[in-house]
């Protein structure tokens, strides 16, 4: 009898201590509950990223809109000053001692050099010697020419290999646009004053004309 209540007395504290170590239980839909919530945030965080993405294609797309507009605009613009040659002089802006004159702005130097210390100069300010388009342009030139009684360089020389007068950017001369007198050889230039359009020595000292088109910008700068 006292040996069965003994083992009883051991028997029992392990039994208690058994209960008291087994973990809670959970309930049946904690994991689901868990998984659905972890799935939520994912997707919330997908849906900001899209939107964040979606407000910057949208604005880079509203950009381009308001660009084009003016770019259009702008070529519009140079493409009418092209046609008109009466409206365009007074429409063009150019930079200060820039001479407007259709779809150009032209600059007569004030000091004399050599044509190719002329054409330098007319690279340094973004420019290049002028081209001489057509006969209305040659009877502006000499218009304002015969204002300063100077001879000026234009950007037309003899070119030996071709033997021909070519112009700067490598086209040949119009008879119809210029009719250049004197001899022409090597190491010859053009120049023009009030009545002449002259074959010179390329190391002479002598005015220049540059010419270089307008900026976009400053020529819609009003519209």
């Amino acid at each position: 009898m006292d040996t069965a209540t003994v083992y009883l007395n051991l028997k029992a504290p392990r039994i208690r201590g058994a209960q008291r170590a087994s973990p809670p239980s959970l309930p049946p839909d904690a994991c689901q509950y868990s998984c659905s919530h972890r799935l939520a945030l994912k997707l919330s965080c997908a849906g900001l990223i899209l939107l964040l993405l979606t407000l910057i294609g949208m604005s880079i797309l509203v950009r381009v809109l308001i660009q084009k507009p003016s770019i259009e605009i702008c070529s519009v613009y140079i493409q009418e000053n092209i046609r008109n040659t009466t409206d365009s002089s007074a429409k063009l802006k150019c930079q200060k001692d820039w001479v407007p004159y259709r779809h150009k702005c032209t600059h007569f130097s004030e000091v004399t050099n050599t044509w190719k210390e002329g054409l330098d100069d007319c690279n340094q300010k973004g420019a290049t010697l002028l081209l001489v388009q057509d006969q209305e342009e040659l009877r502006f030139l000499q218009d304002w020419t015969k204002k300063r009684d100077f001879p000026f360089w234009i950007g037309l020389s003899y070119e030996l290999l071709a033997k021909s007068w070519k112009w700067i950017n490598g086209s040949s001369l119009n008879s119809d646009v210029l009719k250049v007198t004197g001899e022409a050889k090597e190491g010859s230039c053009v120049s023009i004053s009030d009545d002449k359009v002259v074959s010179e020595s390329c190391v002479s000292d002598y005015r220049w004309i540059c010419q270089k088109e307008p900026k976009c910008a400053t020529m819609c700068n009003d519209s």
